[in-house]
């Protein structure tokens, strides 16, 4: 619950906005039904994060990182990211493991 809460008051004031997965692009399009390429995929949907293609649970959100639990080996499993909410206040921008960054936004 508390996981919840947390991506939620990182992802938008407006309490509407807060019910809609977020996502790149790519991600949102996936989350939609459409076919794209997974490597480039990246969004938030109920307490997982859809990572170029890979389904990670996550497992907590700190002030500034999230931590998920992804498929593979054990020494790759763990990925630490970095959280902010956006720019606008409509997403969230993540840092990612490779230090790439992508904006999340609601998907509609």
């Amino acid at each position: 619950m508390r996981l919840a809460l947390a991506l939620l008051l990182l992802a938008s004031p407006a309490t509407a906005q807060l019910a809609a997965p977020l996502g790149n692009p790519d991600g949102c399009a996936r989350i939609l039904g459409e076919n794209g390429p997974k490597e480039n995929e990246v969004a938030i949907v109920a307490g997982h994060l859809n990572l170029r293609g890979a389904i990670c649970q996550i497992t907590a959100v700190q002030t500034g990182t999230l931590m998920a639990t992804c498929p593979g080996d054990a020494d790759s499993r763990k990925k630490v990211l970095g959280i902010t909410r956006s720019a606008d206040g409509t997403g969230v921008t993540l840092t990612l493991p490779d230090g790439s960054v992508e904006d999340l936004v609601p998907c509609e």
